[in-house]
């Protein structure tokens, strides 16, 4: 497999760049805010940010992956940002009723939430909300015509604006509240700067035709996502309702030092995720994406490896004693997030035609196993029990999106050779997973990577620019 990936590299370095400084600020930061509020304060931001998962669906509507669908492949540029515009002009009315709507809601909604959420700080989260959408569209449309420098500062300076002020608001005593409104601030600032290179680019208009499309294509993601909603936020509700906010704390850390898995390998997906349509309908298009989303898999294998072996033994050197059993958990969740992510690779199909019911339907499959595992082995179990949850409805969906996938677009993939790498993959977790010592730790590190590259380039995976490896094969 051959690949001229020059300029795409370029770009996943610049999205690397973003992501690792945007999301590698928060990751600084979380041993700062551990320290500064108690395990139950956290598990109750936990709780709290958890709307922000269900209510990003429905303030986003997809629009994101609809802007991917109908400009990417327009025929003109003048059609491409014609269609931007009428998309982003949707985004701002939606916007506008979200923030209006999630005002006059909060008291209702923070009446039924379980961790004692107090009606302010539900504001704050559902107005942050109501931005969201009037930041994806934006980046999108960044990341469709390769403005990787724009979308460097756009993701960074909120990044870092946002650990200064929560800095800065935990030091002045707000607690939680701080948190919230130093993200608040953030997410205004990103706002209006997107906006207006948005609108400088695109101008404002609007169309019912696009609008109905858009209903259409994204009606299906919107009710995946709130189905979604189940497999990453309704987990922290349960496990409020059967164990304490103590034992939420400490899954939410695990998850987000499992997250640095989907993190390291989200400069990949940022970089194919725009381009997929455009790639299947060049010449020997589907070979070609086969080959992409395979080097993907294998990306992603390498990163939770890696995430896998280091997530733990950063939870025990960076995190206070109160969340030191969180580290147990990380491994685990490593796994889901792997899962995961190769649901977002290998769906492709599911996304080619005019509408994602098929989508929706695979995802409803997945979250009702999700939840019913979830209440039947939560109160006995607690975390062990979600966790087990999750990998079982991760699981369900990737066969279910890969079988359907390739029934709507049939893809050539290199099926042995991804399962053989991914049982290396596996063994080397299970190898890491029983080292105590940090020169252990290191010798793991090294050579899992080592044996993965290497397995990954033999069994002509992924294609190195040098490969030091080969050459000292062919002699």
């Amino acid at each position: 497999m051959k690949l001229q990936l020059n300029n795409g590299i370029k770009q996943s370095i610049l999205y690397g760049a973003s992501i690792a400084l945007m999301k590698g600020v928060s990751l600084l930061v979380l041993p700062f805010v551990a320290n500064q509020i108690s395990a139950q304060e956290f598990g109750r931001l936990e709780v709290i940010s958890t709307i922000a998962v269900i209510g990003s669906i429905l303030v986003g509507m997809g629009l994101e992956d609809t802007l991917f669908r109908f400009a990417g492949p327009a025929q003109t540029e003048q059609q491409k940002r014609s269609i931007a515009s009428e998309i982003f002009s949707l985004t701002l009315i939606i916007a506008l009723a979200a923030l209006i709507g999630g005002w006059f809601a909060a008291p209702f909604v923070a009446a039924w939430m379980p961790g004692n959420v107090q009606v302010y700080e539900l504001r704050l989260v559902l107005a942050v909300l109501a931005l969201e959408g009037c930041i994806a569209v934006p980046l999108g449309w960044l990341r469709m015509n390769n403005r990787a420098i724009s979308f460097f500062f756009a993701t960074t300076g909120r990044a870092l604006l946002q650990a200064l002020l929560v800095v800065i608001l935990l030091y002045s005593g707000r607690g939680v509240a701080g948190i919230l409104e130093a993200g608040l601030a953030a997410a205004a600032a990103q706002t209006l700067i997107l906006s207006y290179l948005q609108i400088r680019d695109t101008r404002l208009s609007f169309s019912l035709r696009t609008g109905r499309r858009a209903f259409i294509y994204s009606l299906p993601i919107v009710g995946s996502g709130l189905v979604a909603f189940t497999l990453n936020g309704l987990d922290r509700w349960i496990l409020a309702d059967n164990a304490s906010l103590t034992d939420v704390a400490e899954f939410a850390i695990a998850a987000k030092f499992a997250l640095a898995a989907v993190l390291i390998f989200q400069p990949f997906g940022m970089w194919w995720s725009p381009r997929r349509f455009e790639v299947i309908n060049e010449a020997n298009g589907r070979q070609k994406a086969a080959d992409f989303i395979a080097m993907g898999a294998s990306l992603a294998l390498l990163t939770a490896v890696v995430v896998g072996l280091l997530a733990p033994a950063l939870i025990s050197a960076l995190l206070p004693p109160s969340y030191q059993e969180a580290g147990k958990y990380a491994l685990a969740l490593v796994l889901v997030m792997l899962l995961k992510e190769l649901v977002e690779l290998f769906n492709i199909g599911c996304f080619s035609g005019e509408t994602t019911n098929s989508q929706l339907l695979i995802n409803l499959t997945g979250a009702a196993a999700g939840i019913a595992a979830m209440l039947w082995l939560t109160p006995d179990y607690q975390v062990w029990g979600i966790i087990f949850s999750l990998l079982l409805a991760q699981f369900i969906r990737l066969v279910l999106f890969y079988k359907i996938s390739q029934y709507f677009l049939p893809l050539n993939y290199p099926v042995r050779p991804l399962m053989v790498l991914f049982t290396i993959s596996m063994l080397w977790l299970l190898i890491g997973s029983q080292t105590n010592a940090l020169w252990q730790l290191i010798l793991a590190l090294f050579s899992a990577f080592i044996t993965i590259v290497l397995s990954a380039q033999l069994l002509k995976l992924i294609n190195l620019p040098i490969s030091l490896f080969a050459k000292a094969a062919e002699q």
